[in-house]
């Protein structure tokens, strides 16, 4: 591939050693950065200032990002890395990208960010961008490792890049990492009214009454607005609204009578021409959004 691609090109590098990742982090930013290219580097606080230190006069010209904010949830990641993408390729072509990933010591959570990673591929797929995520190898788990190969249609190993023969096509590995979401008895309808701004009402109401403090009583609002008015556009209207709290969180069901859909990066996929943004911005106000088929019609649940 050229050095100014016209589309995302994703990459995976498990380092053995913080040298070999300085080494090969920073030859593969000054290629693109000596070509006209933008450079982003996400790390921890300690891995921004070896990278810093070792890119010399070039860092002033390149953009980066703590990982320490960043990876809070895969929605928030996503934006936090577009936020970054924009504003480089405001100024250049295209750009190169450094970014550790961060997966966290709970098993329990590596599914989460294997879907990240998946995600990655099909939200920034139209950005003139080359992006190296990086992966500490030393103790790194096997089913990391594994997950590596799986998200990242190429890895660079000790012999060079390699097409990984393990590739998942990311809808795929989303459906099957992605555990269906389970009923939550405790929510109760409160009808979703005459229109919109009843149905705002409603639920201003609701919040109000279980606490939920003004600022995220907003947030609320301007997303459960977004998916009402996609269930209003695309499902046929709404035909329930349940709400209340589960596992000390605000949820809001909405309920409509279409056939819905079955895409399970909706809400993921970075703003672009001819495409709407009301459930990335969604995504980004809330805790979590699932959208899943039920009895009752198909249903969109955001959490706060």
């Amino acid at each position: 591939m050229s050095s100014e691609p016209d589309s995302l090109r994703h990459d995976a590098l498990v380092y053995e050693s913080v040298d070999d990742y300085v080494t090969r982090a920073v030859a593969f930013l000054r290629e693109g950065l000596h070509g006209g290219e933008g450079a982003v580097v996400a790390h921890t606080r300690p891995g921004l200032a070896l990278m810093r230190e070792a890119l010399g006069a070039d860092a002033a010209t390149v953009a980066f990002v703590d990982v320490g904010s960043a990876y809070t949830r895969p929605a928030r990641t996503l934006a936090s890395y577009h936020a970054v993408y924009a504003e480089q390729l405001a100024r250049t072509p295209s750009l190169r990208a450094v970014a550790d990933v961060q997966f966290g010591p709970d098993p329990a959570e590596w599914d989460l960010w294997t879907a990240y990673e998946a995600v990655f591929n099909e939200s920034f797929a139209h950005l003139p961008a080359w992006v190296l995520c990086t992966y500490d190898g030393n103790g790194l788990p096997d089913a990391i490792r594994d997950a590596v190969w799986r998200t990242h249609p190429t890895v660079v190993t000790e012999d060079g890049p390699a097409v990984s023969d393990r590739y998942e096509d990311p809808d795929q590995l989303l459906r099957r990492v992605t555990s269906p979401p389970a009923p939550l008895p405790e929510l109760r309808s409160i009808g979703f009214g005459r229109d919109a701004e009843d149905f705002r009402e409603r639920l201003a109401g609701e919040l109000a009454f279980a606490g939920v403090p003004e600022n995220r009583s907003l947030d609320m609002l301007l997303a459960a607005t977004e998916v009402a008015a996609n269930a209003v556009r695309h499902g046929g209207g709404v035909r329930d609204v349940r709400v209340g709290r589960a596992s000390g969180r605000f949820a809001c069901e909405i309920v409509d009578p279409g056939p819905g859909f079955d895409h399970p990066a909706a809400g993921y996929l970075a703003p672009r021409p001819g495409s709407g943004s009301g459930l990335w911005v969604a995504r980004q106000l809330t805790w979590q959004i699932d959208f899943f088929r039920a009895a009752e019609g198909f249903t969109a649940r955001i959490v706060l």
